[in-house]
């Protein structure tokens, strides 16, 4: 696949060729990727499905659906797990959302801990929300390093299709993923 958006001088065009490699991404079709669209919860659900299933079963065999293009990936995701509350699937997704999803995606273990992240010392991720558990997890897996020097997740902000990508990279390569102390 190749994308008419995507340019190699792009910082996020080795993640998303990889993601493509993958078989977890093809665009939004006739060559277009959309990289600074904003991920809808169906485009969340539709990748961790497809993480999910590569990872266990060694390829991704799941297709749209018919009634809507995203309800094999959600019912896929709810019957594994991974999605465990109701979404509008057509808004845009926010960065706690997203992050709920995906942390599930994967078993524990392909998540495993390689930084020292504290509970409590993301600035912006109070230990009392829902969403926290999930975000402490991708922090402490080096999947996520927060948007700035202080690593605040920005969790009611949404987050680019092209951010994403390097999220799945670091999510299916193990030596993909960032190693930080807080």
């Amino acid at each position: 696949i190749k994308f008419n958006d995507v340019k190699e001088t792009d910082w996020f065009y080795g993640d998303v060729m990889s993601a493509v490699e993958m078989g977890l991404i093809n665009g939004k079709g006739e060559g277009v990727y959309a990289p600074n669209d904003n991920l809808t919860y169906a485009e969340a659900a539709k990748l961790a499905a497809c993480m999910h299933q590569l990872y266990m079963d060694g390829m991704v065999t799941l297709k749209n659906g018919t009634a809507n293009w995203y309800d094999t990936y959600v019912d896929y995701c709810v019957d594994n797990g991974i999605i465990t509350k109701e979404y509008n699937y057509n808004e845009k997704a926010t960065r706690a959302g997203y992050m709920e999803i995906f942390a599930n995606a994967l078993p524990d273990e392909a998540l495993a801990a390689i930084n020292e992240v504290p509970d409590g010392s993301i600035p912006d991720v109070a230990m009392y929300e829902d969403y926290s558990k999930a975000v402490y997890k991708l922090y402490r897996a080096g999947i996520l390093t927060g948007v700035d020097a202080a690593h605040r997740c920005e969790p009611s902000s949404t987050i680019k299709r092209c951010e994403v990508a390097a999220i799945i990279t670091r999510m299916m390569n193990e030596t993909k993923r960032v190693p930080f102390s807080m």
